[in-house]
């Protein structure tokens, strides 16, 4: 039975991640605004009330758990602002990396310590965030937030890599949910194959961007 951290788990991809792993028999802790009566369903250890922008909730979140060795820890919490450069604006920029790249970072230094040699970091990213693979523009603050989590997933896989920690970053692919309008890959099927692939991962995948099934994507 592993031990499962997983931020953003009330609704959408989170919710399907928490039952992944609830249904296959491990200990999950969901950090999260709110709770839902879905969640509440699956009967995880809920910490709400966080926002993983705030570090001393993420600490006492963090404290609350105490010192139990953390198997897999999935910062999947994010949002997404559509724009374009018409109606770009610095604000919702600064939230959208406040979200994406620093509450997932928040997360990594809270948690660092109860991660030990063969544990799993993920971070849920997107394909929008590659610059290798821009070809379209807008979605500024989203694509820029999403590069930067690209950068500290990169950063955490080189700096922890001596302890052993698995750090990749990870495209969901599009998710039907509210971000989506309901468009796209059912969430329940998604966090099935994002289960499957983090499952596999070794020592040597430390550093990736994947998508859900495992293959590379440029950065």
């Amino acid at each position: 039975m592993a031990r499962v951290v997983i931020t953003g788990g009330e609704t959408g991809l989170g919710l399907s991640l928490v039952r992944a792993y609830t249904d296959a028999g491990d200990r999950v802790s969901v950090l999260c605004r709110a709770s839902t009566p879905e969640l509440d369903a699956l009967a995880p250890e809920i910490h709400a009330g966080i926002d993983i922008t705030n570090t001393a909730a993420v600490c006492r979140a963090a404290a609350e758990m105490g010192d139990v060795p953390i198997d897999i820890l999935i910062n999947n919490a994010g949002i997404m602002i559509d724009d374009d450069i018409e109606s770009l604006n610095v604000a919702s920029v600064r939230l959208q990396f406040e979200v994406n790249a620093l509450g997932p970072l928040n997360i990594a230094l809270a948690f660092r310590k109860r991660l030990r040699r063969n544990s799993k970091l993920v971070n849920i990213s997107s394909r929008l965030g590659s610059v290798g693979d821009n070809e379209s523009g807008g979605d500024f603050g989203y694509r820029m937030s999403k590069a930067a989590q690209n950068m500290l997933t990169s950063n955490l896989a080189i700096d922890l890599r001596e302890e052993g920690i698995v750090v990749v970053a990870a495209h969901p692919g599009i998710v039907a949910s509210n971000m989506t309008g309901g468009k796209g890959t059912p969430s329940n099927e998604v966090a099935g194959d994002l289960r499957a692939t983090i499952e596999q991962l070794s020592a040597e995948a430390t550093g990736r961007f994947i998508d859900r099934f495992g293959k590379e994507l440029p950065w």
